[in-house]
């Protein structure tokens, strides 16, 4: 079900709006981009310097939680050479192609089995493999000259 223009609870303080593209009301998302500009401009203070996320929540008296929600999301995302973040499981430092997610790459594999990532891949093979066979039926159907279209996928166009 699409809840876009539907009336729904910010997910931060609770009141009503209508949603749109975000999960939380204008209020707060003046708010998020204060403290994001905040925190942007507390790193760009130090130069050259690398921050840690303990500094910024030191020293901006931020919330962890909501600093790494705005890292997960990608909102500081021009600042994040200048973040040094360490790895949710062993504490090393992790390379800025991981930092959004706190894993480093070392633990990511030993976390996630070989045989899970084999069965990861075969679906996602298997899902291209769909995809392909419906749009050669699509294909298929409309050249007898009707717009019919197969099964689900009448409504959807490719």
């Amino acid at each position: 079900m699409n809840q876009q223009g539907g009336l729904i609870n910010c997910k931060k303080c609770g009141s009503l709006f209508i949603k749109g593209a975000r999960d939380i009301c204008d209020n707060c998302f003046k708010a998020e981009l204060e403290v994001v500009e905040k925190i942007k401009t507390f790193i760009n203070k130090k130069g050259q310097e690398k921050t840690t996320i303990e500094e910024i929540v030191n020293e901006l008296g931020i919330d962890k939680n909501e600093l790494e929600d705005l890292i997960e999301k990608g909102r500081l995302f021009s600042v994040m050479p200048k973040l040094i973040i360490k790895c949710r499981f062993c504490g090393i430092e992790i390379e800025d192609e991981q930092k959004s997610s706190f894993v480093c790459t070392k633990c990511l594999n030993k976390f996630s089995p070989k045989g899970d990532l084999a069965k990861i891949n075969a679906l996602k093979e298997e899902q291209q493999k769909e995809i392909s066979e419906r749009r050669i039926r699509r294909t298929y159907s409309e050249t007898d000259g009707s717009k019919s279209r197969c099964g689900f996928i009448q409504n959807y166009d490719f």
